[in-house]
């Protein structure tokens, strides 16, 4: 899924940032959470159930945060600024027409001689 930089005009995919969209992070979060709860299984009451809600906040985020690393990314590989749009969206297509952009043609045909 091609995208669009409406800064720099870049065309192109876009990338996550360090945490945002990490799949790698989304793991340790999620191992992290499943870890602090297995450690203390068996202290529900005064410090342990503080630990167990912050594991589960930590399950919830990696879960959201592995979900985030399946969208494209929103951050442009050339001027690092978060501005990437999808080129098919709506938003893409009116940032194309509103600014007169031409797309490259994707199309792999020779050159006549």
């Amino acid at each position: 899924m091609k995208q669009i930089c409406r800064g720099c005009l870049l065309i192109g995919n876009g990338r996550h940032g360090l945490f945002s969209g990490n799949l790698y992070v989304a793991i340790a979060q999620i191992s992290l959470g499943i870890a602090l709860i297995a450690i203390n299984i068996d202290h529900l009451s005064g410090t342990g159930i503080i630990i167990h809600i912050l594991a589960i906040a930590s399950i919830i985020v990696g879960f959201l945060n592995f979900l985030d690393s399946r969208k494209p990314g929103r951050i442009c590989p050339r001027c690092n600024k978060s501005l990437m749009v999808v080129i098919e969206s709506k938003e893409g297509q009116k940032f194309i027409k509103g600014n007169n952009v031409s797309l490259p043609n994707e199309t792999n045909e020779q050159p006549q001689d």
